[in-house]
């Protein structure tokens, strides 16, 4: 799996990034479908809650997009971390299920 981080220079804690590299690792090891994902730390000025973490993972070639806005950097990642994970889990469950609609182009 490809990791990418694109966070502002210095504001984002080493420990932080590295706990968030760990966290994917971890779903990659759930679930091999999950091909790559890019973690995006920013600011938003003027805001309290002005610290902002987004994770996208590609899953089966789908993208899984997670938005989460807190007071740091580490509440934030915990947060689409935890949602992460509850997708990837349903997206684990929902892998045995059939289809909802079965389309076929062969006419019989």
């Amino acid at each position: 799996m490809n990791i990418g981080f694109h966070a502002p220079q210095g504001e984002v804690k080493e420990w932080v990034i590295d706990h968030v590299r760990q966290k994917l690792m971890d779903l990659y090891h759930q679930d091999k479908g999950i091909t790559k994902a890019q973690v995006y730390f920013r600011e938003q000025p003027d805001d309290e809650r002005n610290k902002i973490c987004e994770i996208e993972l590609m899953i089966y070639g789908d993208p899984l997009f997670v938005h989460r806005k807190a007071p740091s950097f580490e509440q934030a990642s915990n947060e689409v971390l935890a949602e992460l994970a509850e997708k990837v889990d349903e997206q684990i469950r929902n892998q045995g299920e059939p289809p909802e609609e079965i389309t076929s182009t062969v006419k019989v």
